[in-house]
């Protein structure tokens, strides 16, 4: 089982700081039937992802644990971009292939959060 987060990118378009489609593997948390998804994978995915497509590289992201490793099962992951701005990664679970799990992942401005 490796802890390196492997991406390639599906597609992207970007407004504003960020908007990002991209499918991500990562590896899972315990057996096939019980895997749950590595917050902390997560996490990198989504920091390498924002860092490749607009060289901004944020130090917060926080991804829920306990996420179930299950196709169409989705989440959201929460980071900090330049300014101080918001922003949400949704990552939706596409594919899960023993250890492996993989993501499309779609970050955009948290409105909630939008000052």
């Amino acid at each position: 089982m490796g802890n390196i987060a492997h991406m390639t990118l599906a597609r992207a378009a970007q407004v504003g700081m960020v908007t990002v489609v991209a499918m991500t593997a990562l590896t899972l948390t315990g057996c096939s039937a019980g895997s749950t998804i590595k917050p902390d994978m997560a996490a990198k995915a989504v920091v390498n992802l924002v860092a490749k497509q607009n060289k901004y590289t944020p130090t917060d992201v926080t991804c829920p644990s306990g996420i179930a490793a299950k196709v169409g099962d989705k989440f959201d992951c929460n980071f900090t971009g330049p300014r101080g701005v918001a922003y949400l990664a949704h990552m939706t679970i596409a594919k899960v292939s023993g250890e492996n799990a993989t993501f499309d992942i779609n970050v955009e401005r948290d409105k909630a959060k939008a000052k």
